[in-house]
């Protein structure tokens, strides 16, 4: 008997999810520690490079479970915010391998706890609008897009129950909003995604376009607008057994106003090789002065013991992308 169960808690600790919970205190994180593990390297794509892997850690039921993330500021005062699934905003500094900066990481609870909002907590998506420095936030469970002032003050939401069919653990994955005021909203595992011709909490009834994963079981985690107009896109597949997870990243022209054609991604970079295996959900770029751009990826832990919370820093540089790639080529046609 005490041989199955042991047996049953080593499948239970192997199989993903968050069977198995490291210990939680009860106040406020106050000591989060970061480690560098990883420095730069090549990737499996001449565009890519790996400038940098951390490895960030805190004993905190507050702690964990990143799954969107946004860039604010510049290059010189540069930061981060991470939303979790507990409903948690985190702003940290951009580390660097030279001088990581754990003590300058803020938390905050994203909304307090009141009727009116005591359902809002599992958060999957954030986007920004860097003139005004709003931001929206996409909920899974509740479908729904809530917009706030740079404060973090919630400033209206709007309502996706009666607009979408999506089940109760696939709401709003991924949002971004465009350079023209659009916003792109793609659930995941789903075939379709929303276009919204302006701010979502008012704008009229969003645009359905159709969705095309680059790769069969991949499903959309988040997004961001490369300078040039293209989208990246973060996806990941679920895997039984040990890594349970891949991710790759996707590009691709925004969907057309028209909704003619499909929005079909192709894939610029698998992560498996350039990053740990990790399950990552969270992705933000920063424009770099000498025309590259800087993407971050931050990994969701499950507030598991057997997973990690990991921030990735990539580089992408246009220039060097295959010539006759089909981001290459629509941006071409753009201009």
């Amino acid at each position: 008997m005490r041989r199955l169960l042991l047996l049953a808690l080593i499948a239970l600790g192997l199989a993903p999810g968050t069977w198995l919970r490291s210990a939680i205190a009860d106040e406020p994180p106050i000591a989060i520690s970061l480690a560098a593990i990883a420095g730069p390297g090549e990737t499996s794509s001449p565009a890519w490079q790996r400038a940098g892997v951390w490895h960030y850690r805190a004993s905190h039921k507050w702690f964990g479970g990143f799954s969107a993330l946004i860039a604010q500021g510049g290059e010189e005062g540069a930061r981060l915010i991470a939303f979790t699934d507990r409903g948690i905003r985190f702003t940290l500094a951009e580390p660097s391998l030279s001088a990581p900066e754990p003590a300058s990481i803020r938390a905050a609870r994203q909304l307090e706890r009141t009727v009116r909002y005591e359902a809002l907590w599992d958060i999957e998506s954030a986007a920004l609008d860097p003139a005004s420095g709003r931001y929206w936030l996409g909920y899974e469970y509740q479908h729904t897009i809530q917009r706030f002032a740079p404060s973090g003050a919630p400033d209206g939401f709007r309502d996706l129950e009666s607009e979408v069919e999506w089940g109760s653990n696939s709401g709003a994955e991924a949002m971004v909003r465009l350079a023209d005021g659009r916003f792109v909203v793609l659930p995941e595992g789903e075939d379709h995604g929303l276009v919204y011709p302006r701010d979502p909490v008012s704008s009229a009834a969003p645009r359905r376009f159709a969705f095309k994963a680059p790769r069969d079981g991949y499903a959309a985690v988040d997004a961001a607008q490369l300078p040039d107009g293209r989208l990246l896109i973060l996806m990941r597949a679920l895997r039984w057994g040990v890594p349970s997870f891949a991710s790759l990243i996707a590009i691709g022209p925004p969907p057309p106003a028209n909704g003619a054609q499909a929005f079909a991604p192709e894939i610029t970079l698998d992560l498996a090789g350039a990053v740990p295996f990790e399950n990552y959900e969270g992705l933000a770029v920063r424009a770099l002065e000498d025309g590259r751009v800087a993407v971050w990826l931050i990994a969701d832990d499950n507030f598991s013991i057997l997973q990690r919370t990991l921030l990735a820093r990539l580089i992408l540089d246009p220039a060097r992308e295959p010539k006759g790639s089909a981001g290459r080529a629509n941006q071409k046609a753009r201009e």
